[in-house]
C-alpha cells in the first residue's frame, strides 16, 4: 500500500483538534535543547528577530548602492551577506532561533515576489511567445530534472530519488534572479518577454514535481494516481482562486471613483497576500498558481495610478528578495559547501553547458528563434529562492531517506544557485553585446498629437519606441494606442538614465515646451552621449539655440508653411508618381490609421483602385485581396483622383503627400 500524503501522515501525528502545521520552504534546523521559561522566550526571540531584521535592512541598503555602482548582481551580494551574518560568520542572523518566523516570511516573500514578476508579463507578449514559452517550460520539467539528476547521481553519489529530487528543485528559475538581471541589462523585447515568462510561469510548477516526485520517493509502492490527483487539485484550486482575487480587484478599480496612487497599491498588495492564504488554506502549495494566473490578469487590467502601483510593488519586492536571500544563506553551513568541491562545480557545470542549451535547442524547434537568441537564452538561465525554500522541505520529509545526504542535497541547491547568479548575472550584458541582441529603442519625448502620431508610425514599422510623458490623461490616451509609455520628465536626469539614453537609438524631443526640449537636448548630447536628438521647435527664435546643440530642429510653423505653399503651387495631390492616363495616377499612401490594419479586400476605401505594391521597412510585396496592412507600411496604388482621394482617407488620419515623381 502506498504511504500516506504529506498531510495525511502529519495529521497522523497530532492530537484531535490540532492543526496540522504546514511543511512550507525552509530547511528546519534543530531548535536550542535549553527550554527557558515561554516569557523570556518569547523577548529572546524578539530581540533576536529585531536583530536580524536591522542586519537584512542595512544589507538590502547597502546592497541597492554597490549593485547600482558596480558590477556585483545584488543577489550574489544578499547571499554573501547572508553567510557573513548567518551562524558560521557574525551569528547576527540566528536562523535556529527564528524558524516559525523566517517559514511565513519566506512563504509570503516568495509569493510576492512571483506576483511582482507575473504583474509585468502582457499578453500581447504571452501570445506571441506561447509556443516558445510553452516549450521551455514543458520540456524543462523533463530535460533538466534528469539531466540534473544523472549529474547528481555520478559526481555526488546522491541515491536516485535524491538524485531526481535534486533535478526538480534546480529546474526553476523564478523571477527574484531575473527581475534584477533583467533590469540590469538590455535585450531585445523578445529575449525579455521569454526569460520574464519562463521565470513566473515555472516556479509553481517546478513546486508541483518536486513535491509529487516527494510522494512517489516517500511511498512503499510505486502509485502515482495519488499524488497526481494531488497536483490537479492543487492546480484547478490556484487558478480559481487567482481568478477571483483579479475580478475582485478589477470591480474595486472600476466601482470606486478617484483612487489614488498609494490606496490603489496597497490594495493590490492586499489582495494579493488574501489570495495566496485563501488559496494555501484550501490546498497547500497551491498559492504560486493563484498568484501566476492573478498576477497576469492584473498586469494587463486598465488600473488607475498604474505607475504609483508598480513603483510601491517595486520597492516592496527590493526588501522582499533581501529578505529571502539573507535568511535562506543565513542557516546554510560553510562547511557543506566547502565538502562539495569539486564535484558540486562540474554537477553546475553540467546544468548550464549541456541541460539549459539542451533544453533551447530542443525548445526552439520551429519557433523563428535566431542562433543568436538561441545562445543567449541557453546562458542564461539563474536559479532563484524557489529552489531554496524548497530544497529545506525536501531534506526534512526525506531524511529518513537520505541520511547525511539531506544537508548535501540544501548546500548543493544554494551552490547552484550561487555560481548561476554570480557567473550569469557578471557576463549577461557582455555576452547581449557580443551576440547583438540588445535593442535600439527610439525614445520619444511628449504623447501630445505629434509625439502619439511619430511614435505610432514608428512602431508601425516594427521599431521599438518608448514614449515619454508626465500628464496622466496623455499617458493614458497613448497607452489606449497600444504605446509603451513611462511617466516621467524628459529633462529629469533620473528619468534619462532609466531609459537608458546612451543606448537609446534616437530621441525624438516632442513636448510643447522649448525650455524642457533645449534642457533635455543638451543632457542627451553632454551627459549621454545620444548622437541622434531631433527636437521639435514651438518658436522658430528658438532655433539657433538648438542647432548650437548639434540637434536636428524641425520647426513646425515652418514645415506647415511650406506644406501649404508646395500645396497651393502645385497638384492637389503632391504623392502622384506618374500619369499612366488621362484620369487615372499612382499615389503612395502611408497606413496611419488603426482601422486600416486589416486585409486588403475587407477595406471599403479602396474599391475602385488597384493596390500593386505595398513596402513595410526594407521589403516590398506584390499584395493580393489577403494581404493584410500594417501601420507604417506605404502602399502604392493606381486609381482616378477621386477614388485616390477616398483611399488617403481610409488608410490615413491625416494626409501626408509626398513629391511627385514623374
Amino acid at each position: 500500500m502506498a504511504r500516506r500524503s504529506l498531510d495525511q501522515r502529519c495529521r497522523g501525528r497530532l492530537p484531535l483538534g490540532r492543526r496540522c502545521p504546514r511543511p512550507h520552504r525552509l530547511d528546519r534546523l534543530p531548535q536550542p535543547s535549553v527550554v527557558l521559561p515561554r516569557v523570556h522566550s518569547a523577548l529572546v526571540e524578539i530581540d533576536v528577530a529585531l536583530r536580524a531584521a536591522a542586519a537584512i535592512a542595512g544589507a538590502a541598503a547597502l546592497g541597492q548602492i554597490i549593485s547600482r555602482r558596480f558590477p556585483i548582481p545584488l543577489p550574489l551580494f544578499l547571499l554573501a551577506a547572508g553567510l557573513l551574518l548567518g551562524r558560521d560568520g557574525l551569528n547576527i542572523v540566528r536562523s535556529h532561533e527564528l524558524e516559525d518566523l523566517i517559514r511565513i516570511v519566506v512563504v509570503l516573500a516568495v509569493a510576492l515576489i512571483v506576483f511582482e514578476g507575473g504583474t509585468a508579463l502582457r499578453l500581447a507578449s504571452l501570445r506571441t511567445l506561447a509556443p516558445v514559452v510553452r516549450n521551455i517550460i514543458v520540456l524543462g520539467l523533463l530535460v533538466t530534472p534528469t539531466v540534473g539528476a544523472f549529474a547528481a547521481w555520478v559526481f555526488l553519489d546522491f541515491d536516485w530519488r535524491m538524485a531526481f529530487l535534486f533535478g526538480a528543485l534546480v529546474s526553476v528559475t523564478g523571477p527574484s534572479v531575473l527581475t534584477p538581471l533583467l533590469r540590469s541589462i538590455r535585450v531585445d523585447d523578445r529575449l525579455r518577454d521569454i526569460l520574464a515568462s519562463e521565470g513566473v510561469i515555472i516556479d509553481p510548477f517546478g513546486a508541483l514535481l518536486t513535491l509529487f516526485l516527494l510522494e512517489i520517493v516517500l511511498a512503499e509502492t510505486l502509485n502515482v494516481a495519488g499524488p497526481t490527483w494531488w497536483v490537479i487539485e492543487r492546480l484547478l484550486i490556484g487558478l480559481a482562486v487567482g481568478a477571483g482575487g483579479a475580478f475582485v480587484v478589477w470591480l474595486l478599480s472600476r466601482t470606486v471613483k478617484r483612487l489614488g496612487g498609494r490606496e490603489m497599491a496597497l490594495f493590490v498588495i492586499g489582495a494579493a497576500v488574501a489570495a495566496f492564504a485563501v488559496a494555501e488554506s484550501l490546498a497547500h502549495e497551491s498559492g504560486l498558481v493563484a498568484m501566476v494566473l492573478m498576477a497576469i490578469a492584473i498586469g494587463n487590467l486598465r488600473l488607475p495610478q498604474r505607475e504609483r502601483v508598480d513603483d510601491l510593488q517595486e520597492s516592496v519586492t527590493v526588501w522582499l528578495i533581501a529578505s529571502v536571500y539573507v535568511l535562506l544563506a543565513a542557516g546554510i553551513s560553510i562547511d557543506d559547501l566547502t565538502g562539495l568541491w569539486p564535484e558540486g562545480l562540474i554537477v553546475v557545470a553540467i546544468l548550464a553547458l549541456v541541460g539549459r542549451p539542451l533544453l533551447i535547442v530542443l525548445a526552439s524547434i520551429r519557433s523563428g528563434l535566431n542562433w543568436r537568441e538561441q545562445a543567449f537564452l541557453s546562458a542564461v538561465a539563474p536559479r532563484g529562492v524557489v529552489a531554496a525554500s524548497l530544497a529545506g522541505v525536501v531534506a526534512v520529509e526525506a531524511s529518513s531517506l537520505a541520511g547525511s545526504d539531506a544537508s548535501r542535497l540544501v548546500a548543493m541547491v544554494f551552490v547552484v544557485i550561487l555560481l548561476t547568479i554570480g557567473i550569469q548575472s557578471a557576463y549577461a550584458g557582455a555576452l547581449a553585446r557580443l551576440l547583438r541582441v540588445q535593442p535600439m529603442t527610439t525614445v520619444v519625448a511628449g504623447a501630445g498629437e505629434v509625439g502619439r502620431r511619430v511614435a505610432t508610425l514608428i512602431a508601425g514599422s516594427g521599431e521599438p519606441v518608448l514614449v515619454v510623458e508626465t500628464d496622466e490623461d496623455a499617458v493614458m490616451q497613448a497607452r489606449e494606442e497600444g504605446l509603451e509609455v513611462l511617466i516621467g520628465d524628459i529633462s529629469d536626469t533620473a528619468v534619462l538614465e532609466k531609459i537608458r539614453l546612451n543606448e537609446a537609438k534616437a530621441l525624438l524631443l516632442a513636448t510643447p515646451d522649448d525650455a524642457r526640449n533645449l534642457l533635455a537636448a543638451q543632457l542627451a548630447r553632454s551627459k549621454f552621449n545620444c548622437e541622434s536628438v531631433f527636437v521639435r521647435v514651438n518658436d522658430v527664435a528658438n532655433i539657433e539655440a538648438f542647432q548650437k546643440l548639434g540637434v536636428v530642429p524641425v520647426s513646425q510653423s515652418e514645415a506647415v508653411a511650406s506644406e501649404l505653399a508646395r500645396m497651393v503651387a502645385g497638384p492637389m495631390f503632391q504623392d502622384v508618381l506618374a500619369q499612366v492616363a488621362e484620369d487615372v495616377t499612382v499615389a503612395r499612401v502611408v497606413v496611419t490609421s488603426a482601422s486600416a490594419q486589416r486585409e486588403i479586400q475587407a477595406i471599403p476605401e479602396l474599391r475602385g483602385t488597384l493596390v500593386v505594391l505595398v513596402t513595410r521597412g526594407s521589403d516590398s510585396v506584390i499584395p493580393n485581396g489577403r494581404t493584410e496592412l500594417r501601420l507604417g507600411d506605404i502602399v502604392t496604388i493606381f486609381g482616378s483622383l477621386q477614388d485616390l482621394a477616398m483611399a488617403r482617407g481610409g488608410l490615413s488620419v491625416v494626409p501626408e503627400p509626398e513629391p511627385i515623381i514623374s
